[in-house]
């Protein structure tokens, strides 16, 4: 399975724009910042890896933050729409369990932003801003209906 899941690079017929999030391919260390339920803010260090699937036109990632979830990482599936150019989004961490499904674009500044809903129906952004190639910042707000956005977890991200 993982042998057919796996690709070797970008899709040759999409490659510039699957450089959006496939420039993210590699592993990276974290500093995650995370508020709980009971609204206290944690920290913890960790690892987050992206790779190529299904036929290059899939970048995927894993999480992995022990501190926080055990030894349960999440997966998130970012997948180029090239009929409308846009990324179709899907979160799943089933150990908590959460799933978020979003629609992810060019932010405009060098980054990624994106939209869409967590597993209880509030409205969900999550963006990456300062990115270099050997860094980031991941920021995830949340939101109800008509409400204003909150920042409940980031993360700075170093390039192994």
């Amino acid at each position: 399975m993982l042998e057919l899941l796996s690709a070797d690079g970008p899709d040759p017929d999409h490659a510039e724009a699957m450089m959006l999030y496939g420039r993210l391919v590699g592993t990276w260390n974290i500093s995650n910042r995370y508020r709980f339920g009971d609204g206290q803010w944690r920290s913890a260090a960790g690892e987050w890896r992206f790779g190529w699937a299904l036929g290059g036109r899939v970048v995927q990632d894993v999480l992995f933050c022990p501190e926080f979830h055990d030894r349960y990482p999440g997966t998130t599936v970012r997948m180029y729409d090239v009929t409308t150019g846009l990324w179709q989004i899907t979160w799943i961490s089933p150990k908590l369990p959460s799933y978020f499904s979003q629609v992810g674009r060019s932010d405009g500044a060098g980054g990624m932003i994106q939209e869409g809903t967590d597993s209880e129906g509030r409205r969900s952004r999550w963006t990456f801003t300062d990115v270099t190639p050997t860094s980031f910042r991941w920021q995830g707000f949340s939101a109800a209906p008509d409400g204003e956005f909150e920042l409940f977890q980031e993360m700075y991200a170093t390039r192994q």
